[in-house]
């Protein structure tokens, strides 16, 4: 069955909210998606003082055009599922739109590469935050950008940048494509990325029992090694680091995949054990 799809606005801020600018926006609402993407790509090669802040408002349009297709190709979806029309035009139509969304989603990545936009100064911080706030509010499309995004050379010196792009790919809440790579980047070197990854896993408490599972038992054994460290090695500056900066956000993914609050690594490691072979809880009968 082709279900309909529900869509949810996630609560976070829209990019030109988020900054509070007060340029004008680009209309790219009412013109075809090809010329909205002209208009974009003249923006981010614009040397006016205001171009990267009218390119954060032009991505409020495109998202709004994103969920308006999102919406369309839902319409469609049910069409063909009732065997309402005709299944081969829909079935047509349909692939133009999701054309359309990935072509959207390019688009927005592009800012982040574009050849006039190479300084890291800050009206371009500004607009690449907003750009993977943005990204993460389109599902598969924009978490695949956001992890481009994240292993490109220009932004290795900005790790807070680097550090949203990994949060923002959880609001995606495309849990098949991304919660692997999450799990993998719970093992990175830089410690604030650990945080993100669980950050982002945190927004997967919906996602089905095999992702859960497989984050939860990577996350309460790490979680449970790095505490057992900071314990068994008091003077190890490095280890009550490594904790004092993942410990929490761990805790809080393990929460929200578990849909269960508890007190600490030891109780989570026991927690575990006692549920791992659950196959009611992990969706398996």
């Amino acid at each position: 069955m082709i279900a309909t799809l529900a869509l949810t606005l996630i609560c976070v801020p829209t990019p030109a909210v988020l900054y509070s600018l007060a340029a004008p926006a680009v209309a790219v609402q009412g013109v075809e998606l090809s010329e909205a993407v002209k208009m974009f790509d003249d923006l981010l090669k614009s040397k006016e003082p205001d171009s990267a802040a009218r390119a954060i408002a032009a991505m409020d349009d495109f998202l709004v055009r994103f969920r308006g297709i999102e919406n369309e190709i839902a319409a469609i979806d049910d069409s063909v599922d009732i065997g309402e029309g005709d299944v081969k035009h829909l079935l047509f139509e349909r692939k133009g739109k999701v054309k359309d969304l990935s072509t959207i989603a390019t688009t927005v990545y592009n800012c982040f590469v574009h050849k006039a936009r190479k300084t890291v100064n800050e009206d371009n911080l500004n607009m690449w935050k907003a750009a993977a706030y943005t990204l993460g509010q389109m599902g598969e499309n924009g978490g695949r950008y956001l992890l481009k995004a994240f292993d490109l050379k220009k932004f290795s010196k900005e790790p807070e940048l680097r550090g949203l792009f990994v949060e923002q790919v959880g609001y995606t809440h495309a849990y098949q494509a991304f919660g692997s790579e999450l799990i993998d980047l719970l093992d990175h070197s830089e410690y604030l990325f650990i945080a993100k990854a669980s950050d982002a896993l945190a927004q997967f408490g919906e996602a089905p029992g095999k992702v859960r599972k497989e984050a939860i038992e990577r996350i309460s054994k790490l979680l449970a090694q790095n505490y057992e460290s900071t314990i068994s090695n008091k003077t190890d500056e490095e280890a009550q680091k490594k904790y004092r900066m993942t410990g929490r956000a761990m805790q809080n993914a393990l929460e929200a995949l578990a849909g269960v609050s508890l007190d600490g690594p030891l109780e989570w490691t026991t927690w575990w054990n006692k549920n791992k072979n659950d196959a009611e809880l992990w969706g398996e009968k």
